[in-house]
């Protein structure tokens, strides 16, 4: 099972530099802070897209596209019942929903796609391993950087633990998908135990195979991975750097702010 959303395909984005692509994503989820109106973020959110289409990491978003289409409607539907504005919705007047309320629970929704799927553009295009190799460079301890690539392995290997389980019980008789609620809840207490015993075991797996190679939290470490700025890394920050001054510059003068959003 993949450890990882990587996906190994030789496009630019997959030549730049790791600590690159960490600086793009980050400098995407700035944009999306800079600006709360829906119109300027849905233009942040198509530099996204361009990223994912041209790394060929679109497949990543429709595995999630349940994920990411919930994010947006729960925002859509919440914020506008605590955004008072001054042009009520008539078909929505009775419980108080605005115009301008509406206007923000889009401007969230918008906001929180585009972070989200910087993140799966940034996992999609860098293996787990340089990511933590470039956290590392970029200052941050290397227990933090490997306990942080850790938790992405540790999810996919949860996830197929539990698809594993899940497909022994039902080839036992377990009918999970049959019954009301409480039924529903009941029939999951014997997945949890196997699941349990199952993550301590490759957790006490994982304990063995780092004492045998001589893994220490102190130590310092080398990487094998070689790291370093090209031409196409200086015109990817470059660019980045650039719009992201003109964005802060835009937020100080109230272009593409709603007054509503604090």
């Amino acid at each position: 099972m993949n450890v990882s959303l990587y996906v190994n395909q030789l496009t630019p984005f997959h030549g730049l530099d790791s600590r690159t692509k960490v600086f793009l994503a980050i400098g995407v989820c700035m944009l999306a802070l800079c600006f709360s109106h829906p119109l300027f973020l849905v233009a942040i959110l198509g530099i996204v897209i361009v990223l994912l289409l041209g790394s060929g990491a679109y497949a990543n978003i429709k595995k999630m596209w349940v994920l990411t289409t919930l994010l947006f409607c729960y925002s859509v539907i919440l914020w506008p019942f605590f955004i008072q504005g001054a042009t009520p919705v008539s078909w929505l007047n009775v419980v108080g929903v605005t115009e301008e309320g509406l206007m923000v629970g889009a401007a969230m929704g918008l906001r929180l796609l585009a972070m989200v799927w910087a993140g799966v553009w940034l996992l999609s295009v860098t293996p787990i391993e340089e990511l933590a190799i470039a956290l590392q460079q970029l200052g941050l301890p290397g227990r933090v950087s490997f306990a942080f690539s850790l938790a992405f392995r540790w999810v996919t290997i949860l996830l197929g633990t539990g698809v594993n389980v899940v497909q022994a019980q039902r080839s036992r008789g377990l009918d999970i998908g049959t019954g009301g609620i409480v039924d529903r809840i009941r029939k999951y207490v014997p997945l949890v135990v196997p699941l349990i015993g199952q993550a301590l075991r490759q957790t006490h797996v994982l304990t063995m195979a780092l004492e045998s190679k001589g893994f220490h939290p102190l130590a310092t470490r080398k990487n094998s991975v070689p790291s370093r700025f090209v031409w196409w890394d200086y015109v990817a920050l470059t660019a980045m750097g650039f719009v992201l001054v003109l964005a802060l510059w835009m937020r100080v003068e109230g272009i593409g702010v709603l007054t509503q959003v604090f």
